[in-house]
């Protein structure tokens, strides 16, 4: 009457095994597209360091490396919540123009001085360095002193 089941045969344990390497590679491919799509679906909580470490934390770096740095991006990503527009919602008048740096920058208004503060912060603002690559932090560099004469120049 009733028909007894035999053992999995080999065969349904290679198709686990394919399924569960699949499903691992479209996780680690949805968790590369959260993170560098520039939407932050985490909590705030949670850092950018936190983000990259662990198991697919080399796998994060490499493609993140491979595509272009986008300091516009960068900026509205990391730096945006305290520095929207060029101004300083923490310390009043600190803001990312030519002057206020040449006032209160450790270092006046210079790349150098501008890449120090990105890498090692000060205050409130955080250091960036282990956060952003070393291109990422150059480009930063740059974009920062270039906007400081443009955009941010007239921010108080």
């Amino acid at each position: 009457m009733y028909q007894q089941i035999g053992a999995p045969k080999s065969n349904m344990k290679k198709f686990v095994l394919m399924a569960s390497a699949c499903l691992n590679v479209v996780l680690v491919i949805a968790l590369c597209m959260t993170a560098f799509s520039g939407n932050n679906l985490s909590s705030p909580a949670v850092s950018r360091r936190a983000a990259v470490t662990g198991v697919t934390g080399g796998i994060l770096a490499a493609t993140r490396m491979a595509r272009a740095v986008d300091p516009t991006n960068i900026f509205e990503t990391n730096c945006g919540a305290c520095h929207q527009g060029g101004g300083n919602n923490i310390i009043t008048g600190h803001t990312l123009s030519k002057t206020a740096m040449e006032q209160y920058l450790d270092g006046g208004w210079n790349k150098e001085a501008i890449e120090y503060q990105i890498r090692n912060g000060k205050g409130p603002m955080p250091a960036w360095e282990g956060v952003l690559s070393e291109e990422e932090i150059k480009a930063m560099t740059d974009w920062v002193y270039e906007q400081s004469t443009t955009a941010f120049k007239d921010i108080n």
